[in-house]
Protein backbone atom coordinates (compact mmCIF):
# COMPACT_ATOMS: atom_id res chain seq x y z
CA UNK A 1 0.00 0.00 0.00
CA UNK A 2 2.57 2.55 0.84
CA UNK A 3 4.56 1.47 -2.58
CA UNK A 4 0.84 2.54 -4.21
CA UNK A 5 0.65 5.98 -2.46
CA UNK A 6 4.20 6.96 -3.56
CA UNK A 7 4.25 5.71 -7.04
CA UNK A 8 0.41 8.40 -6.86
CA UNK A 9 2.61 11.02 -5.57
CA UNK A 10 5.25 10.53 -8.71
CA UNK A 11 2.67 10.39 -11.30
CA UNK A 12 1.04 13.64 -9.76
CA UNK A 13 4.57 15.24 -10.41
CA UNK A 14 5.43 14.13 -13.58
CA UNK A 15 1.91 15.60 -14.27
CA UNK A 16 2.75 18.81 -13.05
CA UNK A 17 5.64 19.08 -14.95
CA UNK A 18 4.19 18.00 -18.58
CA UNK A 19 0.87 20.04 -18.21
CA UNK A 20 1.05 23.51 -19.96
CA UNK A 21 -0.83 26.28 -19.36
CA UNK A 22 -3.74 27.49 -21.27
CA UNK A 23 -3.53 30.56 -23.00
CA UNK A 24 -7.05 32.08 -24.39
CA UNK A 25 -8.40 33.78 -27.35
CA UNK A 26 -9.77 37.08 -27.44
CA UNK A 27 -13.55 37.07 -28.87
CA UNK A 28 -14.29 40.11 -30.83
CA UNK A 29 -16.89 39.96 -34.20
CA UNK A 30 -15.11 42.87 -35.67
CA UNK A 31 -11.79 41.28 -36.10
CA UNK A 32 -13.51 38.43 -38.55
CA UNK A 33 -16.13 39.10 -40.90
CA UNK A 34 -16.04 35.51 -42.47
CA UNK A 35 -18.57 33.31 -41.55
CA UNK A 36 -17.75 29.34 -40.86
CA UNK A 37 -20.90 27.55 -40.85
CA UNK A 38 -19.92 23.65 -41.12
CA UNK A 39 -16.66 21.48 -40.52
CA UNK A 40 -14.83 24.47 -38.74
CA UNK A 41 -11.31 23.52 -37.73
CA UNK A 42 -10.00 24.23 -34.06
CA UNK A 43 -8.25 27.63 -34.00
CA UNK A 44 -9.50 28.78 -37.80
CA UNK A 45 -11.87 31.67 -36.21
CA UNK A 46 -12.92 32.32 -33.04
CA UNK A 47 -17.04 32.50 -34.61
CA UNK A 48 -19.24 30.88 -36.99
CA UNK A 49 -22.70 31.40 -37.70
CA UNK A 50 -25.18 28.34 -37.42
CA UNK A 51 -27.75 28.84 -40.09
CA UNK A 52 -29.75 25.52 -39.58
CA UNK A 53 -32.37 27.55 -37.60
CA UNK A 54 -34.38 30.15 -39.40
CA UNK A 55 -32.67 33.00 -37.75
CA UNK A 56 -28.95 32.86 -38.13
CA UNK A 57 -27.37 32.55 -34.62
CA UNK A 58 -23.75 33.16 -33.56
CA UNK A 59 -21.69 30.60 -32.24
CA UNK A 60 -18.51 32.16 -30.16
CA UNK A 61 -15.61 29.80 -29.75
CA UNK A 62 -13.24 29.83 -27.09
CA UNK A 63 -9.76 28.37 -27.46
CA UNK A 64 -6.94 27.75 -25.55
CA UNK A 65 -3.72 25.72 -25.97
CA UNK A 66 -4.30 21.63 -25.16
CA UNK A 67 -2.54 20.97 -21.86
CA UNK A 68 -0.43 17.31 -22.50
CA UNK A 69 -1.90 15.00 -19.75
CA UNK A 70 -4.96 16.82 -19.16
CA UNK A 71 -8.19 14.56 -18.71
CA UNK A 72 -10.83 17.56 -19.45
CA UNK A 73 -11.27 21.34 -18.58
CA UNK A 74 -13.63 23.45 -16.49
CA UNK A 75 -14.62 27.01 -18.85
CA UNK A 76 -16.43 29.14 -16.15
CA UNK A 77 -18.07 32.47 -17.89
CA UNK A 78 -19.37 35.37 -16.05
CA UNK A 79 -20.93 38.43 -17.58
CA UNK A 80 -20.53 42.42 -16.68
CA UNK A 81 -23.58 43.54 -15.47
CA UNK A 82 -24.75 47.13 -15.53
CA UNK A 83 -22.85 48.34 -12.11
CA UNK A 84 -19.78 46.90 -13.43
CA UNK A 85 -19.84 43.04 -11.20
CA UNK A 86 -19.38 40.16 -12.91
CA UNK A 87 -21.84 37.44 -12.49
CA UNK A 88 -21.34 33.65 -13.66
CA UNK A 89 -24.04 32.40 -16.26
CA UNK A 90 -21.99 29.42 -17.64
CA UNK A 91 -20.14 26.50 -16.40
CA UNK A 92 -19.06 24.13 -18.45
CA UNK A 93 -16.96 20.83 -18.61
CA UNK A 94 -15.01 20.19 -22.02
CA UNK A 95 -12.42 17.50 -23.26
CA UNK A 96 -11.59 19.18 -26.21
CA UNK A 97 -9.30 22.43 -25.99
CA UNK A 98 -12.08 24.80 -26.89
CA UNK A 99 -15.89 25.23 -25.94
CA UNK A 100 -18.61 26.78 -28.27
CA UNK A 101 -21.12 29.14 -26.48
CA UNK A 102 -23.94 30.90 -28.09
CA UNK A 103 -23.87 34.73 -25.74
CA UNK A 104 -25.55 38.09 -27.07
CA UNK A 105 -23.97 41.18 -27.16
CA UNK A 106 -21.97 42.05 -23.99
CA UNK A 107 -18.99 42.37 -22.04
CA UNK A 108 -17.83 38.59 -20.61
CA UNK A 109 -14.86 36.99 -18.97
CA UNK A 110 -13.77 33.70 -19.09
CA UNK A 111 -11.10 30.82 -16.94
CA UNK A 112 -10.56 27.53 -17.63
CA UNK A 113 -9.81 25.26 -14.72
CA UNK A 114 -7.50 21.99 -15.77
CA UNK A 115 -7.79 18.63 -14.61
CA UNK A 116 -5.16 16.05 -14.44
CA UNK A 117 -5.37 12.42 -15.99
CA UNK A 118 -6.75 11.58 -11.87
CA UNK A 119 -9.24 14.24 -12.54
CA UNK A 120 -7.71 16.14 -9.77
CA UNK A 121 -7.89 19.47 -10.42
CA UNK A 122 -4.91 20.38 -11.40
CA UNK A 123 -4.35 24.52 -11.57
CA UNK A 124 -6.56 27.71 -13.16
CA UNK A 125 -6.17 30.31 -16.12
CA UNK A 126 -6.04 33.88 -15.50
CA UNK A 127 -9.63 35.98 -16.76
CA UNK A 128 -9.71 37.19 -20.01
CA UNK A 129 -11.95 39.41 -20.97
CA UNK A 130 -13.93 39.92 -24.48
CA UNK A 131 -16.67 41.83 -25.82
CA UNK A 132 -19.52 40.63 -27.98
CA UNK A 133 -20.35 43.00 -30.61
CA UNK A 134 -23.80 43.83 -32.10
CA UNK A 135 -24.19 41.81 -35.57
CA UNK A 136 -26.99 43.41 -37.98
CA UNK A 137 -28.63 41.53 -40.47
CA UNK A 138 -28.13 43.64 -43.83
CA UNK A 139 -31.33 43.30 -45.86
CA UNK A 140 -31.81 44.49 -49.57
CA UNK A 141 -35.10 45.31 -51.14
CA UNK A 142 -34.19 46.55 -54.49
CA UNK A 143 -31.54 48.46 -56.78
CA UNK A 144 -31.50 50.06 -60.17
CA UNK A 145 -30.77 50.10 -62.72
CA UNK A 146 -31.33 46.54 -63.38
CA UNK A 147 -28.10 46.05 -66.18
CA UNK A 148 -25.05 47.52 -67.75
CA UNK A 149 -24.62 47.62 -71.23
CA UNK A 150 -21.08 47.22 -72.36
CA UNK A 151 -21.36 48.63 -75.73
CA UNK A 152 -23.66 51.36 -74.85
CA UNK A 153 -23.11 52.53 -71.30
CA UNK A 154 -20.28 55.02 -70.14
CA UNK A 155 -21.45 55.45 -66.59
CA UNK A 156 -21.26 52.46 -63.84
CA UNK A 157 -23.30 53.01 -61.04
CA UNK A 158 -25.98 51.26 -59.00
CA UNK A 159 -28.23 52.71 -56.72
CA UNK A 160 -28.88 49.75 -53.92
CA UNK A 161 -32.31 50.53 -51.37
CA UNK A 162 -32.65 48.45 -47.87
CA UNK A 163 -31.67 48.39 -44.23
CA UNK A 164 -28.66 47.85 -41.77
CA UNK A 165 -26.16 49.24 -44.46
CA UNK A 166 -22.83 50.20 -42.11
CA UNK A 167 -20.16 52.04 -43.52
CA UNK A 168 -18.15 49.09 -42.90
CA UNK A 169 -20.39 46.56 -45.32
CA UNK A 170 -18.94 44.93 -48.09
CA UNK A 171 -20.79 45.16 -51.59
CA UNK A 172 -20.63 42.61 -54.86
CA UNK A 173 -21.30 41.60 -57.70
CA UNK A 174 -21.63 37.76 -57.47
CA UNK A 175 -21.76 35.42 -60.07
CA UNK A 176 -21.44 31.78 -58.81
CA UNK A 177 -17.56 31.83 -57.98
CA UNK A 178 -16.82 34.99 -59.50
CA UNK A 179 -17.09 38.64 -58.07
CA UNK A 180 -17.13 42.00 -58.66
CA UNK A 181 -16.19 44.89 -56.17
CA UNK A 182 -17.17 48.23 -56.33
CA UNK A 183 -13.87 50.59 -56.55
CA UNK A 184 -16.21 53.04 -53.87
CA UNK A 185 -19.57 53.08 -52.37
CA UNK A 186 -21.64 55.84 -50.01
CA UNK A 187 -24.14 54.85 -47.62
CA UNK A 188 -26.98 56.21 -45.60
CA UNK A 189 -28.35 52.89 -43.74
CA UNK A 190 -30.97 52.58 -46.05
CA UNK A 191 -29.16 52.84 -49.21
CA UNK A 192 -25.83 52.69 -50.89
CA UNK A 193 -24.20 54.39 -53.98
CA UNK A 194 -21.79 51.48 -55.59
CA UNK A 195 -19.25 52.79 -58.05
CA UNK A 196 -17.70 50.36 -60.49
CA UNK A 197 -14.56 50.41 -62.76
CA UNK A 198 -15.48 49.50 -66.40
CA UNK A 199 -12.61 47.33 -66.77
CA UNK A 200 -13.51 45.15 -63.99
CA UNK A 201 -16.63 44.12 -65.53
CA UNK A 202 -17.40 41.25 -67.75
CA UNK A 203 -20.72 39.53 -68.83
CA UNK A 204 -22.98 37.74 -67.03
CA UNK A 205 -26.11 37.17 -64.39
CA UNK A 206 -25.48 38.26 -61.06
CA UNK A 207 -26.55 38.83 -57.54
CA UNK A 208 -26.34 42.26 -55.59
CA UNK A 209 -24.52 41.05 -52.21
CA UNK A 210 -24.14 42.53 -48.75
CA UNK A 211 -22.11 41.10 -45.79
CA UNK A 212 -22.13 43.23 -42.71
CA UNK A 213 -19.34 43.36 -40.26
CA UNK A 214 -19.55 39.54 -38.23
CA UNK A 215 -20.54 37.87 -41.59
CA UNK A 216 -24.66 38.51 -41.92
CA UNK A 217 -24.99 38.67 -45.61
CA UNK A 218 -28.14 39.09 -47.97
CA UNK A 219 -28.21 39.01 -51.86
CA UNK A 220 -30.44 39.90 -54.24
CA UNK A 221 -31.14 39.28 -58.04
CA UNK A 222 -30.64 39.33 -60.97
CA UNK A 223 -28.02 42.36 -62.31
CA UNK A 224 -27.33 42.15 -65.89
CA UNK A 225 -24.15 42.50 -67.64
CA UNK A 226 -24.29 42.15 -70.90
CA UNK A 227 -23.69 43.66 -74.96
CA UNK A 228 -27.33 45.08 -76.86
CA UNK A 229 -25.77 43.51 -79.64
CA UNK A 230 -23.43 40.32 -79.35
CA UNK A 231 -21.45 41.26 -82.24
CA UNK A 232 -20.80 43.94 -84.75
CA UNK A 233 -20.43 43.72 -88.70
CA UNK A 234 -19.11 46.57 -90.54
CA UNK A 235 -19.13 46.61 -94.24
CA UNK A 236 -17.36 49.57 -95.86
CA UNK A 237 -16.07 51.04 -99.10
CA UNK A 238 -13.95 53.41 -100.24
CA UNK A 239 -10.71 55.39 -102.38
CA UNK A 240 -7.40 54.06 -101.97
CA UNK A 241 -4.22 55.33 -103.51
CA UNK A 242 -0.98 53.75 -103.32
CA UNK A 243 1.84 55.05 -102.15
CA UNK A 244 5.28 53.00 -102.71
CA UNK A 245 7.73 53.62 -100.14
CA UNK A 246 10.84 50.77 -100.77
CA UNK A 247 11.98 47.86 -103.48
CA UNK A 248 12.77 46.69 -106.38
CA UNK A 249 9.43 47.05 -108.00
CA UNK A 250 8.88 51.01 -106.70
CA UNK A 251 12.45 52.70 -106.88
CA UNK A 252 11.82 56.45 -108.14
CA UNK A 253 14.40 57.59 -110.20
CA UNK A 254 15.54 54.16 -111.03
CA UNK A 255 14.72 53.44 -114.45
CA UNK A 256 15.51 49.97 -113.94
CA UNK A 257 12.31 49.30 -111.64
CA UNK A 258 9.02 48.61 -113.03
CA UNK A 259 7.28 50.91 -111.44
CA UNK A 260 9.22 53.91 -110.55
CA UNK A 261 6.45 56.54 -109.86
CA UNK A 262 5.83 58.06 -106.61
CA UNK A 263 2.05 57.50 -106.62
CA UNK A 264 -0.40 55.32 -107.93
CA UNK A 265 -4.04 57.39 -107.48
CA UNK A 266 -6.09 54.98 -109.07
CA UNK A 267 -7.48 52.48 -106.53
CA UNK A 268 -10.69 51.24 -104.35
CA UNK A 269 -10.50 49.21 -101.01
CA UNK A 270 -13.52 47.41 -99.41
CA UNK A 271 -12.94 46.21 -95.47
CA UNK A 272 -15.31 43.46 -93.74
CA UNK A 273 -14.85 43.37 -89.85
CA UNK A 274 -16.58 40.65 -87.03
CA UNK A 275 -16.52 41.78 -84.21
CA UNK A 276 -17.85 39.53 -81.24
CA UNK A 277 -15.33 40.43 -78.28
CA UNK A 278 -16.53 43.87 -76.15
CA UNK A 279 -14.98 44.79 -73.29
CA UNK A 280 -15.17 48.58 -71.90
CA UNK A 281 -11.32 48.80 -72.27
CA UNK A 282 -12.05 47.66 -76.31
CA UNK A 283 -13.54 45.07 -78.86
CA UNK A 284 -11.39 42.63 -80.36
CA UNK A 285 -12.49 41.13 -83.87
CA UNK A 286 -11.25 40.38 -87.28
CA UNK A 287 -11.37 42.28 -90.69
CA UNK A 288 -10.76 41.38 -94.03
CA UNK A 289 -9.79 43.64 -96.62
CA UNK A 290 -8.96 43.65 -100.25
CA UNK A 291 -7.97 46.50 -102.35
CA UNK A 292 -7.67 46.50 -106.30
CA UNK A 293 -5.28 49.30 -107.49
CA UNK A 294 -4.12 50.33 -111.50
CA UNK A 295 0.06 50.90 -111.88
CA UNK A 296 1.70 52.61 -114.48
CA UNK A 297 4.52 54.49 -115.90
CA UNK A 298 5.51 55.95 -118.77
CA UNK A 299 9.12 56.04 -120.55
CA UNK A 300 10.88 57.79 -123.49
CA UNK A 301 10.69 54.00 -125.29
CA UNK A 302 8.36 52.04 -123.34
CA UNK A 303 5.54 51.64 -120.66
CA UNK A 304 4.87 49.07 -117.98
CA UNK A 305 1.37 48.53 -116.51
CA UNK A 306 -0.06 46.15 -114.55
CA UNK A 307 -3.41 45.21 -112.07
CA UNK A 308 -2.38 44.88 -107.84
CA UNK A 309 -4.57 43.49 -105.86
CA UNK A 310 -4.37 42.85 -102.11
CA UNK A 311 -6.41 40.36 -99.82
CA UNK A 312 -5.41 40.48 -96.16
CA UNK A 313 -6.95 39.06 -93.11
CA UNK A 314 -6.17 40.68 -89.76
CA UNK A 315 -6.78 40.99 -86.11
CA UNK A 316 -8.55 44.05 -85.26
CA UNK A 317 -8.93 45.80 -81.93
CA UNK A 318 -11.61 48.67 -81.69
CA UNK A 319 -11.59 51.04 -79.24
CA UNK A 320 -14.73 53.49 -78.91
CA UNK A 321 -14.73 57.43 -77.29
CA UNK A 322 -16.94 60.29 -76.88
CA UNK A 323 -20.22 57.92 -76.24
CA UNK A 324 -19.60 55.55 -79.20
CA UNK A 325 -19.10 58.42 -81.74
CA UNK A 326 -15.45 58.13 -82.35
CA UNK A 327 -13.50 54.79 -82.77
CA UNK A 328 -10.18 53.82 -83.20
CA UNK A 329 -9.44 50.74 -85.04
CA UNK A 330 -5.98 49.15 -84.87
CA UNK A 331 -5.42 46.06 -87.45
CA UNK A 332 -2.04 43.79 -87.94
CA UNK A 333 -2.59 40.32 -90.17
CA UNK A 334 -1.18 38.79 -93.34
CA UNK A 335 -2.57 37.93 -96.63
CA UNK A 336 -1.15 37.48 -100.76
CA UNK A 337 -0.44 40.77 -103.22
CA UNK A 338 -0.95 39.70 -106.60
CA UNK A 339 0.16 41.76 -109.71
CA UNK A 340 -2.00 40.64 -112.67
CA UNK A 341 -1.28 41.08 -116.11
CA UNK A 342 2.41 42.60 -116.55
CA UNK A 343 4.00 43.75 -119.12
CA UNK A 344 5.80 46.00 -121.26
CA UNK A 345 4.57 47.97 -124.44
CA UNK A 346 7.31 49.70 -126.53
CA UNK A 347 6.87 51.95 -128.73
CA UNK A 348 8.27 50.65 -131.86
CA UNK A 349 7.63 47.51 -131.18
CA UNK A 350 5.36 44.52 -129.94
CA UNK A 351 4.10 44.41 -126.20
CA UNK A 352 5.99 41.74 -123.98
CA UNK A 353 3.41 38.56 -122.73
CA UNK A 354 1.66 39.16 -119.79
CA UNK A 355 2.42 37.55 -116.30
CA UNK A 356 1.14 37.35 -113.09
CA UNK A 357 3.26 37.05 -109.83
CA UNK A 358 1.84 36.36 -106.27
CA UNK A 359 3.69 37.50 -103.03
CA UNK A 360 3.18 36.71 -99.65
CA UNK A 361 2.70 39.83 -97.52
CA UNK A 362 1.86 41.06 -94.17
CA UNK A 363 -0.24 44.59 -93.27
CA UNK A 364 -0.39 46.94 -90.14
CA UNK A 365 -3.30 49.46 -90.24
CA UNK A 366 -4.65 52.18 -88.36
CA UNK A 367 -8.10 54.06 -88.96
CA UNK A 368 -10.50 56.39 -87.00
CA UNK A 369 -14.18 56.12 -87.77
CA UNK A 370 -16.84 58.87 -87.23
CA UNK A 371 -20.17 57.73 -86.44
CA UNK A 372 -22.75 60.49 -88.87
CA UNK A 373 -25.82 57.85 -87.40
CA UNK A 374 -25.91 55.69 -85.07
CA UNK A 375 -25.05 52.72 -87.84
CA UNK A 376 -23.41 55.56 -90.71
CA UNK A 377 -19.58 56.12 -90.47
CA UNK A 378 -16.99 57.66 -92.19
CA UNK A 379 -13.79 56.04 -92.17
CA UNK A 380 -9.87 57.43 -92.95
CA UNK A 381 -7.07 55.59 -92.14
CA UNK A 382 -4.14 53.52 -93.73
CA UNK A 383 -2.16 50.62 -93.67
CA UNK A 384 1.42 49.37 -94.07
CA UNK A 385 1.79 46.42 -96.51
CA UNK A 386 5.17 44.84 -97.01
CA UNK A 387 5.40 42.21 -99.64
CA UNK A 388 7.72 38.63 -99.03
CA UNK A 389 9.23 38.40 -102.50
CA UNK A 390 12.33 36.81 -103.77
CA UNK A 391 13.82 39.80 -105.17
CA UNK A 392 15.79 42.15 -103.37
CA UNK A 393 14.79 44.57 -101.83
CA UNK A 394 11.77 43.83 -100.94
CA UNK A 395 8.38 46.13 -101.97
CA UNK A 396 6.60 47.87 -98.87
CA UNK A 397 3.68 50.56 -99.84
CA UNK A 398 1.37 52.67 -97.41
CA UNK A 399 -2.11 52.51 -98.72
CA UNK A 400 -4.00 55.14 -97.81
CA UNK A 401 -8.10 55.45 -97.70
CA UNK A 402 -11.30 57.09 -97.24
CA UNK A 403 -14.45 54.77 -96.67
CA UNK A 404 -18.10 55.31 -96.00
CA UNK A 405 -19.62 52.22 -94.38
CA UNK A 406 -22.41 50.66 -92.01
CA UNK A 407 -22.47 48.72 -89.28
CA UNK A 408 -24.86 45.86 -88.69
Amino acid sequence: MVYKKYLFFILIFFTSLFITHAQNINIDSETDTYPREENVPVDAVNYYIDRTEREPRFIQRLVWDDADLALRYMVVIQRREANGVYREIERRSVETNYAEVSLPVGYYRYHVEVYDLFDEYAYITRWREFEIYLALQPVLSGFSPGAFYLDEDEVWEITVRGRNFLPESEFYLVDGNRMIRPIRFTSDGTSAFLVFSGVSLFTGKFEVYVQNPGGLDYSLGTFTIANKKPFDINLSLGYAPLFPVYGYLFKDGDLDAPFPSAVFPLGIITKVSFVPFKRVWGNLGAEVSASFSYLSSEREFYSTSALLYNGHLSCLYQVYFLKKKFAVNVNLGAGITAMQDFHYQYTLGPPTDKFTNIFPSGIAGISAKVFVHKTAYISLGTDFIHLFSAENPMPGIIRPFLMAGYQF
